[in-house]
């Protein structure tokens, strides 16, 4: 099974390659060299976005919660 996935992969890669006009390598390295690491960098600087924004809300909740005491 995996093998199977593995080759539709590399055949998938091996078309784009040919629908591009450019080589299996060079798509495979604009994939998973360049791509996919860019990919992650953009999800990280989401999932710290958020944090900040959650810390802040929260923040904002906890200072209401507490004048709304007084």
């Amino acid at each position: 099974m995996i093998n199977d996935i593995f080759n539709l992969c590399v055949d998938i890669l091996i078309w784009l390659a040919k629908a591009t006009g450019t080589t299996y390598e060079l798509i495979n390295i604009l994939i998973f060299i360049i791509g996919y690491p860019l990919f992650v960098m953009t999800l990280l600087g989401v999932i710290y976005w958020q944090y900040k924004n959650i810390r802040k809300l929260k923040s904002i909740k906890l200072n209401h919660l507490i004048n709304d005491d007084i």
